[in-house]
């Protein structure tokens, strides 16, 4: 059990979309991490593969986007910037962002990956689906059961994937990008400061 004030208020320091309002040292750099380690993992995958070297950029794109995402995306400081006021000018476009569903419909990640690296054809429209669909569930659901239902939209996931058909390389994503844009970004949560300690 967590205890601390829990706190929506920003910091002096400048909005970030991706590290949301304050965000630590401490917490940029594990994001920073595991932004790295996917594209470390991503290249190991496919080192057999005959990709030209721009199918490696757009791959190591992804991958670093994707795994540094599920990270960043869970982070205090981003649960901070999302899930509390808009911190920024109320603008058409950061209003999207700020939005759970306007932030996932932006990743077209599978679409992409799909496109570029082959596979069947549904792939890329499937899991972009399948993560929309479970973002729109979390935010809908009552609060108490958000985590819940996003935690079912990624198990779905989790035992689908494996099974079907996908781009060498990337069987991978679907379950990444259901743990970063459902889990990750749509649960809403209290944003504990450094101050806050387990009981």
């Amino acid at each position: 059990m967590n205890s601390g004030r829990t706190d929506w208020e920003t910091t002096s320091a400048k909005p970030s979309w991706f590290f949301g309002s304050g965000a630590t040292a401490g917490e940029r750099g594990l994001a920073y991490l595991a932004g790295a380690f996917g594209v470390a993992v991503l290249l190991w995958i496919a080192r057999d593969l005959p990709w030209p070297w721009w199918k490696y950029l757009i791959g190591a794109v992804v991958a670093y986007d994707i795994a540094g995402g599920v990270v960043a995306n869970g982070l205090n400081a981003v649960k901070r910037f999302y899930h509390g006021p808009l911190p920024l000018p109320p603008t058409r476009l950061n209003r999207l962002m700020h939005d759970e569903v306007g932030f996932a419909a932006c990743h077209v990640q599978p679409i992409v990956v799909g496109a570029v690296f082959g596979g069947p054809w549904w792939w890329g429209p499937l899991w972009y689906a399948w993560a929309l669909i479970g973002v729109v569930l979390v935010a809908r659901a009552p609060l108490y059961l958000a985590r819940p239902a996003g935690l079912f939209a990624v198990l779905g996931g989790v035992m689908i994937a494996p099974s079907v058909s996908h781009p060498e390389g990337f069987a991978w994503l679907p379950v990444a990008l259901l743990i970063k844009l459902v889990v990750a970004h749509a649960v809403p949560e209290e944003p504990y400061g450094r101050s806050a300690h387990r009981a």
